[in-house]
């Protein structure tokens, strides 16, 4: 028996070194820690299971597909390294991966610490956990991410992330994910539109403060102030930060989306070829 637990050990280990060297992309394109986002075949079919009891009935990808939920999260002990979770993977805890009761196994979700707003990015690969008041048990690399480990549980969202099969990200998640991220092919995967969408469909009271712009690339300081003199905004702020040799800026927030249109057109009118992000803020 001893034996057996070694070996699952030594063949986790095995697969979180080759699985680390593929987490560092996600870091690099979406500023945001978490395994490499790539296309799994949708769940079209769901299932009801028990635990103590209580009935839980998993979800599809259509139906996950906008799911975002605040509560607590926990991690995962040590003594479960090594075992198999409920999609027949051994448990790493090197690895950025999660428990969830309902989220279809093999997808992807963002967890943000509510109390200082670090973000990890996961792959849903076990069911729990069956504590009364949890939403979520992360494993232990995802914990430490953002700053779970000392306290042991902590008040997180949980934000649903979908990846088609041209590698565009989608969800509840690319809203937040057009906020952390500065990489061109990052932002060119995100699935922009549906964030828009999102930030439209929401009622007035989940978005009373509207509405942000990011223009992207500028090619200098003095050229992103030269764009924010030449607008003359009232009552919008405008607000340059680096990113890499170029510049970005910042509109905002905005409080309609009619708004939002006629500081677009302004802006592509200046300058046509930067890109323009859109997405809520609250």
């Amino acid at each position: 028996m001893k034996l057996t637990k070694t070996l699952k050990c030594i063949l986790a280990l095995s697969i979180a070194a080759v699985t680390l060297s593929t987490q560092a992309e996600t870091k690099k394109l979406y500023g945001v820690q978490g395994p490499k986002l790539t296309y799994k075949q949708p769940t079209t079919k769901s299932h009801s299971y028990q635990v103590k009891g209580v009935t839980y009935t998993t979800k599809t990808h259509h139906n996950a597909k906008n799911y975002s939920k605040e509560g607590v999260a926990s991690y995962y002990h040590a003594k479960f390294s090594g075992r198999r979770t409920s999609n027949g993977e051994l448990y790493s805890p090197a690895l950025y991966t999660a428990a969830h009761k309902t989220l279809p196994l093999n997808s992807y979700a963002l967890v943000t610490n509510l109390h200082n707003n670090r973000k990890v990015i996961v792959r849903i690969n076990d069911r729990g956990p069956f504590t009364r008041g949890r939403i979520i048990d992360l494993s232990s690399a995802a914990a430490k991410e953002i700053g779970l480990l000392a306290r042991g549980t902590g008040n997180v969202r949980v934000e649903a992330l979908h990846v088609s099969s041209e590698g565009k990200i989608s969800g509840p998640a690319a809203a937040a994910l057009a906020k952390t991220t500065t990489h061109p092919e990052g932002l060119s995967r995100l699935d922009t539109s549906a964030v828009e969408n999102s930030a439209k469909n929401k009622k007035p009271s989940e978005n009373m403060d509207g509405y942000k712009i990011r223009m992207l690339n500028v090619n200098s300081k003095q050229q992103a102030e030269q764009v924010i003199a030449e607008l003359a905004l009232e009552n919008v702020k405008a607000e340059i930060s680096q990113n890499g040799k170029k510049y970005d800026i910042h509109f905002g927030p905005v409080t309609s989306k009619n708004e939002v249109n006629r500081l677009k057109a302004q802006l592509q009118k200046l300058n046509r070829s930067k890109q323009l992000i859109v997405y809520g803020y609250n």
